[in-house]
């Protein structure tokens, strides 16, 4: 049996209904990136393919307007969601490793300003007014904390699913055992800490994010009281009707974390079948006299925005390899571009990276870009930018898949070290 077909079985036994009988599922995925919509989609649209009645609200919609299944609805909440995305976050520096706590606040105190103008959306209210609408479960991103509210306004229970790791206290809801040094937080920038400074740090780290995910509770509450009523229960207790959670995560690459049964670990559920590669992009592979490096920052991450300098250091480094550069580059021009460099503002990733001339993966660390690279089998060079990417990074080093820098501190001398030692080095696994 698939993973998805699994998940969807799953997802069907929580209903508490016989299998012969079609449920009513509400899905509500607020976050506005590709990256993290993707992984919801397969279990969505399994859940109708088996003959369940889906209603999913998303800023990225899977089917052009009016072209979904019959037993499947879409509520689009696109622009709204990604203007403020753009504004206060992709618009914003990125790499800097001494912003964590900063960090973490910003995209807190923004998940309240995204949930709140998707909740304010017309047809979000339609559905929420229609008072002949009834779900038997609510499936919700983990990360996006006041979305558990569905699971009260409907009164039916609530998966949590997650496009990556645990965010915030899930697993506090789901009575998983939590510690600062053994099971380090997702955002963790210090996993394996030796020295007592590390420790330190490490652990003021974790009281202040801890604070942060305390204190934004009030807040979320707020705004969630101003659309519902005064009388509306806390978030901590609509979080009682939480019956499971996926994670998008192999129980390998996370540790030894020990989860209840109902914490269900769905790695690379996002991955889909292979697709023939444009022909202009195969040829350009094929032709490739030493291998190409791929380059790409992810969905929520440009590039252009680097500073100047480090840019540079990009551009000056590659043109003195032997490979070609094949660079996810979001504007027209890159400065300093050089002839083994070739600039696209898209591409196939998870199809191209399975190309036998992609000879490693320069990356900003994102999950899912790390597990694609693993089932390709390319070596990785990971420049974490924010959130989860450090926790990914570092990983790359202990399980041997490949190696770290840090934007903050990159040079020529360092990224070509490291550009040599993922694809010469036979002690990598990759």
């Amino acid at each position: 049996m698939s993973l998805v077909n699994l998940l969807a079985v799953v997802a069907c036994f929580a209903l508490s209904v016989p299998s012969n009988d079609g449920a009513r599922i509400l899905g509500f995925f607020p976050f506005p990136s590709i990256s993290h919509q993707v992984v919801f989609r397969p279990l969505m649209h399994e859940l109708a393919r088996r003959g369940h009645d889906v209603t999913v609200i998303t800023p990225d919609p899977a089917f052009p307007k009016g072209g979904t299944p019959a037993n499947f609805t879409e509520i689009d909440v696109h622009d709204a969601s990604y203007r403020l995305w753009h504004e206060q976050f992709v618009a914003t520096p990125k790499g800097q490793k001494g912003n964590l706590v900063k960090d973490f606040n910003i995209i807190y105190k923004l998940t309240v300003k995204i949930i709140d103008t998707q909740l304010k959306d017309a047809e979000v209210q339609r559905l929420l007014n229609d008072k002949n609408q009834t779900f038997d479960l609510v499936i919700v991103e983990a990360m996006m904390r006041p979305a558990v509210v569905l699971s009260h306004i409907y009164k039916a229970p609530v998966i949590l699913m997650s496009s990556f790791g645990t965010f915030s206290d899930n697993y506090a809801v789901m009575g998983a055992p939590i510690h600062p040094f053994l099971y380090p937080f997702t955002v963790s920038r210090r996993l394996h800490s030796t020295s007592l400074w590390d420790k330190i740090g490490h652990l003021y780290d974790y009281i202040m994010i801890e604070m942060i995910h305390r204190n934004n509770y009030i807040e979320e509450n707020r705004m969630l009281r101003s659309h519902f009523g005064p009388d509306l229960p806390l978030i901590e207790e609509i979080n009682n009707n939480v019956a499971m959670m996926f994670l998008n995560l192999y129980p390998v690459f996370e540790g030894n974390h020990p989860v209840p049964p109902s914490v269900i670990h769905m790695g690379g559920i996002h991955q889909i079948p292979d697709k023939p590669l444009p022909q202009e992009l195969k040829s350009y592979l094929d032709s490739s006299k030493n291998g190409v490096i791929y380059v790409s920052f992810g969905t929520n991450v440009d590039p252009a925005l680097f500073p100047p300098e480090k840019i540079a250091t990009f551009v000056r480094t590659f043109s003195r390899l032997p490979y070609d550069v094949l660079w996810k580059w979001n504007k027209d021009e890159l400065p300093g571009k050089t002839d083994n460099i070739k600039i696209s503002k898209w591409l196939p990733q998870s199809d191209l990276l399975k190309h036998p001339k992609i000879k490693a993966f320069i990356t900003q660390g994102g999950l899912q870009s790390t597990d694609e690279a693993i089932t390709a089998g390319v070596p990785l060079i990971g420049v974490p930018m924010y959130g989860d990417q450090w926790y990914d990074v570092v990983k790359y080093e202990k399980l041997k898949i490949g190696v770290k820098l840090e934007l903050d501190t990159i040079n020529d001398e360092d990224l070509e070290n490291a550009i040599h030692k993922v694809i010469d080095d036979d002690r990598l696994v990759l």
